[in-house]
């Protein structure tokens, strides 16, 4: 048995090195020889966020400006320990939709606490869903605030098509974590709407969708935050479907197409 091994904060943990790697896996590294082990994991998980933000700003990055510092904290504490690339983009996305020209600017705040309570599953989804639908309905007149015109643009996402997004293993655990990340982002309000499973009786309304599948509505929410995860300076919902399609980076695997709705919109 190892002697005690202490954690750069002072926190002590009892047992062996092996019972800390059986207990965390390789999420081990980051209390891995203490403080110094933290420290080079969280930096290179920062890095990683930053160099996101500074792709996303592109020219802006020249700009005369600066984040404001409560955003940057959110940034900060929770990105050290991103280690998946969707969140990286989200993160980044959020710090380089941040900068202004006075660092005043502190709307990314409610959308950073959406992202630091969000599974990587859920953004995953989050990510899916608002791709598809500006794949879908780019260049569309649609005003995401009007509640009576967002359900013309729900959509039918099929399960293999989430599946293969997830990165997932196995069936038997898509099934556990596709209703969470449905349920998820309807509890942050990230959709207006949602069914799955069985949707027999949508194929007049969608044409050669599955009978089983995820069916979702957006909200002006989840379209805002899908902005801010592009790094569009303190973006708008009004401006959502303003977005060239072909500049958006595919981060999560996307392959075939989701199913839009019948009725046109726009």
């Amino acid at each position: 048995m190892d002697p005690l091994i202490t954690v750069g904060t002072g926190l002590t943990v009892l047992g062996s090195k092996d019972l800390l790697l059986k207990i965390l896996g390789p999420t081990a590294d980051y209390i891995g020889g203490g403080l110094k082990g933290a420290v080079e994991k969280c930096n290179v998980n920062l890095n990683r966020v930053f160099e996101r933000a500074k792709h996303k700003l592109g020219s802006r990055l020249d700009e005369e400006g600066a984040v404001n510092p409560r955003v940057l904290k959110h940034v900060f504490d929770d990105g050290r320990f991103a280690d998946d690339d969707v969140v990286v983009e989200y993160y980044g996305g959020l710090l380089a939709g941040s900068k202004s020209g006075d660092g005043k600017g502190d709307q990314a705040l409610p959308y950073l606490a959406m992202v630091q309570r969000m599974s990587v599953y859920q953004l995953r989804l989050h990510f899916l869903l608002y791709y598809e639908i500006l794949h879908l309905h780019q260049g569309s007149r649609v005003n995401l605030g009007l509640g009576n015109e967002v359900p013309n643009l729900s959509l039918v996402i099929p399960h293999n098509m989430f599946f293969d997004a997830l990165e997932l293993k196995s069936r038997a655990e898509y099934e556990h974590i596709m209703p969470h990340s449905v349920v998820g982002l309807s509890h942050e309000g990230l959709v207006s709407n949602y069914r799955y499973g069985n949707l027999e009786g949508q194929h007049k309304e969608l044409p050669g969708a599955p009978d089983n599948g995820i069916l979702l509505a957006p909200s002006f929410l989840g379209a805002e935050l899908f902005m801010w995860a592009l790094g569009i300076e303190a973006p708008s919902g009004h401006q959502f479907f303003g977005i060239n399609i072909h500049k958006v980076e595919k981060v999560i695997p996307i392959h075939g197409s989701a199913f839009a709705k019948l009725a046109k919109v726009g």
